[in-house]
């Protein structure tokens, strides 16, 4: 039997909470792997890799075509979600920061057409939470991940409306309902961070973090 292409954890994760369809889209999809993965294990039928940078993008066209899945892929060069010339049933926007990230789900608002989004972000989810909330989008799924020595949180979004807390949006409304794996260890680290900052919302997500470390630690010892 043929081997799927290799993920770590964070791209096994973002892979995990794509769901099967027939037309997904990867964006900013640099060596392709999660897209190799997608089409060879036959989750998705045909998958946009996409790529601002014709560099990156030949790496994920080399890749797929070694795996023989190049007729299964539409390879597009360009910024965000303007390389989308049909519906997309999912859209996966990974391993940039939080605010480029907003600013494509932004400027792309109408080509997303109620495609299900699988994000994640190196910095400010709260940022993402935020805007996918004002977007009319509910999230549906929370994960953490921990790759190349730190820690993800990765998300799936679909077309709903909810309304989250300041506390929700900072820490992550799933994950303190499902309490993942890793999730202690996350705390830990992001606690860690926050005790770095000197502003008052850096003050505040301490305390947020602080109370849900020890929400956590308390529901294990019962």
């Amino acid at each position: 039997m043929r081997r799927f292409s290799e993920l770590d954890d964070r791209l096994s994760r973002a892979s995990a909470l794509f769901p099967a369809c027939e037309y997904g889209a990867d964006i900013g999809a640099d060596h392709g792997r999660l897209s190799c993965f997608l089409l060879e294990s036959g989750k998705v039928q045909r998958m946009c890799v996409a790529d601002i940078s014709a560099d990156s993008l030949k790496k994920a066209e080399t890749l797929l075509a070694l795996r023989g899945l190049s007729e299964r892929a539409d390879f597009r060069v360009g910024d965000g979600l303007s390389v989308l010339d049909r519906p997309a049933d999912a859209i996966a926007i990974l391993g940039m920061g939080g605010h480029t990230l907003c600013g494509i789900l932004e400027n792309g608002r109408e080509q997303l057409r109620g495609a299900a989004l699988i994000l994640s972000a190196h910095t400010d989810m709260l940022l993402v939470r935020r805007t996918l909330t004002e977007m009319k989008y509910r999230i549906e799924m929370e994960e953490i991940a921990y790759a190349a020595n730190r820690f993800y949180c990765l998300l799936r979004a679909v077309p709903g409306e909810e309304d989250l807390t300041e506390k929700q949006l900072c820490i992550g409304p799933r994950l303190m309902e499902s309490v993942p794996a890793h999730y202690p260890e996350y705390l830990q680290w992001r606690i860690g961070l926050a005790a770095k900052k000197q502003s008052a919302m850096g003050k505040q997500e301490f305390i947020w973090l602080k109370e849900e470390e020890e929400r956590v630690r308390d529901s294990e010892n019962h």
